[in-house]
C-alpha cells in the first residue's frame, strides 16, 4: 500500500511500509502525550499520530528510518492524517525498495515512478535482487536520485543523475535483437553505469575533492563493491557481466569489439541521452521553426525540416 494509493475515506485502513521522519512528542491540550511525525514514500507524505506509549523508542534516533504501519485515515482541520495503531522498525528487507524512497529527496517525482517501473520490469530474480540492495542503501540512493549527472556538461539540474540513468535503461531495455537476459543485464548496467558520480559531485556545478582528481568510472565499481560482492556469492557470471559492462574500454586492445556485443547498446544510450539533452537545452531559447543551435563552443545541432517543395 502507498500512500497515493490509499482509500482516502474516514477510518480507511493504511497499512504497509513507509519513511518516518521529524518524529516529535507533544501534548494535548488536557496534557495526555503523543508523538507526531511524517510517514513518506515515493508517492507522497501524510502526517501520522501515535497515542501508544509502546511506539519504538529507536525510531527517534534517525530521520528515514523505514518502519512497519497500521492505522486508519482521519480527517483533521482539512487534512488528512494517520492515526496510529501500532509501529515498528522493519527487520527485513522492504517489499518493493523503490516504494520506501522518501518523495522529499526526489527533485523530480515523476523519475521516481519510473525506476518504480523500471524494478518491476526486471524479471531475472538475481538481478532484481542485486537492485534492491542498491537501491535500500540510503548512503548511495538519496544522492543517486538527487544529484546533477555532471556538472555543465549534460542533465547538469538537480535530479538529472536519476534522469540520465533511467533514459540510458529505457534505450537499452528495447534492443530486442539480444537474448532477454542479456537485455536485462545491460538495463542495470545502464542504470547504475554513473552511480560512482555520488563520490564526484556533491551539488549542482560542484565537484568533490575526488571529483578533481578521480574519474567518476573509478568510483563505481567501489560504491557497488559490497552488492557486486553479494551477487558474486549467488551468481558469479551476473557479477562479471556488471564488471565487465562498466570496464570494458579500459581492456581494449586496439579496436577489438567488446566480448558482449550489448555493451556497444550500453555505450550507445549513454551518448545519445547526454546528445539528446544538450540538443534539447541548445534548442530551449529559440523558435521551432528555427534549425540550428550551439551550446558552447563545440556543440552544435540541427533540426531538418522535410518539407516538400515544388
Amino acid at each position: 500500500m502507498i500512500i497515493a494509493n490509499l482509500d482516502y475515506r474516514l477510518k480507511a485502513p493504511v497499512t504497509g511500509e513507509f519513511r518516518v521522519r521529524g518524529l516529535e512528542q507533544r501534548k494535548s491540550d488536557n496534557g495526555v502525550p503523543y508523538l507526531t511525525f511524517t510517514i513518506e514514500d515515493y508517492s507522497g507524505a501524510l502526517t501520522a499520530i501515535s497515542w501508544s506509549k509502546n511506539f519504538p523508542d529507536a525510531v527517534e534516533s534517525a530521520d528515514f528510518d523505514c518502519i512497519s504501519l497500521q492505522g486508519q485515515l482521519k480527517a483533521f482541520q482539512g487534512q488528512w492524517q494517520v492515526d496510529v495503531a501500532t509501529a515498528e522498525l522493519l527487520q527485513h528487507e522492504p517489499e518493493h525498495p523503490v516504494h520506501l524512497i522518501p518523495v522529499s529527496m526526489a527533485p523530480q517525482q515523476s523519475n521516481l515512478e519510473q525506476l518504480g517501473e523500471l524494478y518491476d520490469y526486471i524479471s531475472h530474480p538475481v538481478l532484481k535482487q542485486f537492485i534492491g540492495w542498491v537501491l535500500a542503501d540510503t548512503s548511495i540512493v538519496f544522492p543517486f536520485i538527487s544529484l546533477p549527472a555532471s556538472r555543465q556538461h549534460h542533465h547538469s539540474e538537480a535530479g538529472g543523475l536519476l534522469d540520465h540513468s533511467l533514459e540510458c535503461a529505457s534505450i537499452v531495455s528495447r534492443s530486442y535483437e539480444f537474448p532477454e537476459h542479456e537485455i536485462e543485464l545491460a538495463t542495470v548496467a545502464a542504470l547504475f553505469h554513473d552511480v560512482g558520480k555520488i563520490r564526484t559531485l556533491q551539488g549542482v556545478g560542484k565537484l568533490t575533492s575526488a571529483g578533481h582528481i578521480l574519474d567518476h568510472d573509478a568510483m563505481t565499481l567501489e560504491v557497488l563493491a559490497p552488492y557486486l560482492q553479494r551477487l558474486d556469492s549467488i551468481c558469479p557470471d551476473a557479477g562479471l557481466a556488471l564488471r565487465y559492462m562498466w570496464t570494458w574500454r579500459n581492456h581494449q586492445r586496439g579496436h577489438r569489439p567488446p566480448l558482449l556485443t550489448i555493451v556497444e547498446v550500453l555505450t550507445a544510450a549513454d551518448r545519445i541521452s547526454s546528445g539528446l539533452n544538450r540538443q534539447q537545452t541548445a534548442f530551449s531559447e529559440h523558435p521551432e521553426w528555427h534549425q540550428f543551435a550551439s551550446l558552447g563552443e563545440h556543440s552544435s545541432f540541427w533540426r531538418p525540416r522535410l518539407m516538400a517543395t515544388g
